[in-house]
């Protein structure tokens, strides 16, 4: 009898951790020093975040590669840095660059996303808009 409370006390204490412990680190805000990777490719971004009563969260993310963005959530919502006119932000068969609009998304609880890239008409000579999609993640430092 007793050792048949403690195990329900066991497993009431392990579902209730778990049930809270989830949602309470996906609606915090983002704040410090993150590795964001895409592909091969890392760096290191800072991000700012502050949120509301109702988790509607906003702030800014910079990266030791110079870029600078606002990163906004909604309640239930990926985390979404968009970033327009990228210079450089679409790659061409051949190598060269050209402008591109760029938006990254985050699930909040695993900061694992995708990079979703739109290429402006006429870049490497192709006069339809450009689509490409790459995994990346954030780990916090």
């Amino acid at each position: 009898m007793a050792i048949t409370r403690a195990m329900a006390v066991a497993v009431a204490v392990i579902f209730a951790a778990v049930g809270l412990a989830s949602p309470a680190w996906a609606d915090e805000p983002l704040d410090g020093y993150y590795i964001f990777t895409n592909g091969a490719t890392t760096n290191t971004w800072t991000i700012t975040t502050r949120c509301n009563a109702e988790v509607t969260c906003g702030g800014m993310v910079s990266s030791n590669t110079g870029m600078d963005a606002g990163i906004n959530r909604l309640a239930g919502g990926p985390w979404i840095v968009e970033r327009r006119d990228v210079s450089n932000g679409w790659t061409c068969v051949d190598g060269s660059t050209g402008p591109a609009d760029l938006t990254y998304s985050f699930d909040p609880a695993t900061l694992v996303g995708t990079l979703t890239y739109y290429s402006k008409p006429g870049v490497c000579n192709d006069p339809n808009e450009g689509h490409d999609q790459k995994p990346i993640s954030l780990q916090r430092q």
